[in-house]
Parts: structure tokens; C-alpha cells; sequence
């Protein structure tokens, strides 16, 4: 019994460390397109509203909370 509760916290753990997405962050500025590819989500974001656009991955849930236009990571952050 005791081994088969340790195998079950051991998936359990292993399971959830597979979920985590930990992208690094973007650079801060205006959200001027989404792209999604397959399963892997990016914004691209004008910093400086100068066309100097930088396109970076992130997570499914920050690909959806921020909108053409928002404010890039105050979107993520509201």
C-alpha cells in the first residue's frame, strides 16, 4: 500500500510539472498581433511604437488575455 501511494505522488508531481509553462517575459509595450501556431502561442509587441516589433512565446492563458491594442505585461497582469 505504502509503495503504491508513493508511485501516486510521484506522477502526480511528475504531471504537474509538465503543465507549467514558464516563458520569459517580453518586452513591455503596445500588442500589435496574436499568432498561434499549432499549440504554441505568441504576441508581438511594438515596444517603442516605432514598427520595432519583437515576437515572443507565451503561455495559452497570456495569448488570451491580451487583446490587439492592450498594453503588454499589464494585460497579463489584470
Amino acid at each position: 500500500m505504502r509503495r503504491l501511494a508513493t508511485a501516486f505522488v510521484a506522477v502526480s508531481v511528475l504531471a504537474l510539472a509538465g503543465c507549467a509553462q514558464d516563458f520569459d517575459k517580453g518586452p513591455e509595450g503596445k500588442v500589435t498581433e496574436k499568432v498561434k501556431d499549432g499549440k504554441k502561442f505568441y504576441l508581438v509587441v511594438d515596444p517603442s511604437k516605432a514598427g520595432d516589433e519583437t515576437k515572443f512565446r507565451v503561455s495559452k492563458y497570456d495569448y488570451h488575455d491580451c487583446n490587439r491594442g492592450s498594453k503588454y505585461p499589464k494585460c497579463v497582469e489584470d
